[in-house]
């Protein structure tokens, strides 16, 4: 057995118990790690992580800094946030439950299932629908361009935060400001707008707006996802804890209007908890009920992305998960058994799945 595997194994202590001495050093060598990080991040006030890992008997949220730039607001492991496009994987594991209930094929053809008014638009502007599958898009292979690419739209944000948004809005922009980027399956290109249309799809199919319906396909209670919900889509959940206050350089975006990223491609808000669990039970097969449609998830699409997950390489081993604008991130290793999630409040300190990296390094030993 490999010696750190024996480590790992020697520490194992109950979740309710007191750490044994092993486990309280990683949990120092974690601290330690996140606080190195931490003062090199100043711009993001705060930072909030959560790490799973049960042969070292961890399951623990980790908080550093304050909420605010001010520091008048402690920020606590209960902070919730805007986690972005790590809301991608939830609604693809929404997507493939629908799969699952044969109301839905992967290999079905987009045109299939879009609204006829999104079809049209993108017919004009020479994508073919009849190629393009279910699976690309969920795989950003689709060959579909993206409106947030288009500087442009960062431009309107910042004039006016407030602004409200609509999906159709969004999907138009991005036909007038951009053309297919590749032939369907072809190569990997990042889309938002890919995900605003797979939205439209499971509201359609569903007969609810979105975040009902991810919820219930998702079914949150089973999960004991007590702290997550969709914003404007649903209330926040009682257990919710408050907003943590996350910024984009010198603004405070955290009031900006949610319909900025609210139709698919983001619109979820979590605790770290939450946020670190629901990749942990996705990836063990306690989300979706079939293991060949978990098999699909993580095997079809391109290289580095799959349907809804990034397949990266986190110290060395393989790991799934997703990183999000607002400088959030979640990623389960499955040779360590160890799951990390959390956010950085500021959009422009280091990424998180380089934090990702360190933390994973940290339990491996290395």
């Amino acid at each position: 057995m490999n010696p750190r595997r024996l480590l790992l194994a020697a520490v194992l202590v109950s979740l309710a118990g007191a750490p044994r001495p092993a486990a309280a050093d990683l949990a120092t060598a974690l601290q330690d790690t996140l606080a190195a990080w931490h003062a090199a991040n100043l711009s993001a006030p705060g930072l909030l992580v959560h790490v799973v890992c049960p042969p070292a008997g961890l399951d623990s949220t980790f908080v550093l800094g304050t909420s605010d730039r001010a520091g008048s607001e402690p920020l606590t492991a209960a902070h919730t946030f805007r986690i972005a496009s790590n809301t991608k994987t939830y609604q693809a594991a929404a997507v493939l439950r629908l799969v699952e209930q044969g109301r839905l094929g992967l290999d079905d053809p987009l045109a299939r299932h879009l609204d006829p008014g999104r079809a049209a638009l993108l017919r004009d502007d020479g994508y073919d629908l009849e190629r393009i599958t279910l699976a690309q898009v969920l795989s950003h292979t689709a060959g579909l361009f993206e409106h947030p690419a288009d500087p442009r739209y960062a431009e309107a944000i910042l004039a006016d935060p407030q602004r409200v948004w609509r999906a159709d809005e969004q999907v138009r922009l991005c036909m007038e400001w951009g053309d297919p980027v590749a032939a369907p399956g072809d190569t990997f290109s990042y889309s938002d707008t890919g995900y605003i249309l797979l939205g439209g799809i499971v509201e359609d199919l569903t007969g609810q707006n979105l975040g009902q319906a991810v919820h219930r396909l998702l079914d949150y209670g089973r999960l004991g996802l007590d702290s997550t919900w969709w914003e404007i889509f649903e209330d926040a959940p009682g257990a919710a804890g408050p907003r943590c206050r996350q910024y984009y350089g010198e603004h405070d975006a955290t009031g900006w209007h949610p319909s900025l990223d609210l139709y698919g491609g983001g619109g979820l808000l979590t605790d770290a908890r939450d946020l670190a669990w629901f990749m942990r039970l996705l990836l063990q097969g306690q989300v979706l009920q079939e293991p060949a449609t978990l098999a699909g998830m993580t095997g079809r699409g391109a290289p580095g992305y799959r349907l809804g997950l990034f397949r990266v390489e986190l110290a060395g081993l393989r790991a799934w998960g997703h990183t999000g604008f607002w400088n959030t991130f979640a990623f389960h290793v499955p040779d360590l058994d160890l799951t990390v999630a959390g956010c950085s409040n500021d959009h422009f300190a280091a990424r998180g799945q380089v934090l990702a990296g360190k933390l994973t390094a940290a339990v491996a030993g290395r």
